[in-house]
């Protein structure tokens, strides 16, 4: 009897223990399936960052309250000044355009953790010319499992924010993330 309690015991640890590892994602991609590593050199620089959701993402709004655009270009916007990303006399600007975002209530994160699902951020991510055609395109996502007790509502959306703009960065200088 013992055994089997035992054994019972290390099958939950072993799930609870590979749920955390996947609880907490991000990453990349490239619409046009090159490696980064492999991109040609262009600027690395932007004028401008705009923010916007696809006509999809919109009608999300009223279920995720807590999703705030203008938060997450401000995000993104100080991640590229602290690269010094953001030039004036720059050609390019950096498009985004969220295109599915989800929130779970502070109740549900901390009463069902995983269980409620995930915390989500994604969109594509342009790098535009002076005349606004597309040198650039990756689609970008951030996710969030883990329950609120790990993280509430602010520090949830922080993080999603923070690796939403690690990954756009990422793709605007061509240096991998770490």
């Amino acid at each position: 009897m013992e055994i089997q309690m035992l054994k019972a015991l290390k099958t939950i640890l072993f799930i609870f223990v590979i749920s955390l590892l996947g609880a907490c994602a991000s990453g990349v991609t490239r619409m046009d399936g090159v490696a980064l590593e492999s991109m040609p050199k262009v600027d690395k620089t932007v004028k401008s960052v705009s923010v916007n959701l696809s006509n999809d993402a919109k009608k999300l709004l009223a279920d995720n309250m807590q999703f705030n655009q203008d938060t997450l270009r401000s995000t993104i916007e100080r991640s590229l000044n602290a690269q010094n990303l953001v030039k004036v006399e720059s050609s390019q600007s950096l498009d985004i355009e969220i295109t599915s975002f989800r929130v779970r209530s502070a109740f549900a994160a901390v009463m069902f953790g995983i269980m409620a699902g995930h915390d989500n951020v994604e969109g594509v991510v342009s790098i535009k010319g002076v005349d606004g055609k597309v040198l650039k395109q990756a689609k970008v996502s951030a996710t969030y499992a883990l329950g609120g007790v790990m993280g509430g509502n602010e520090v949830r959306m922080s993080w999603l924010y923070e690796e939403f703009a690690k990954h756009t960065v990422s793709e605007l200088s061509g240096i991998s993330v770490k």
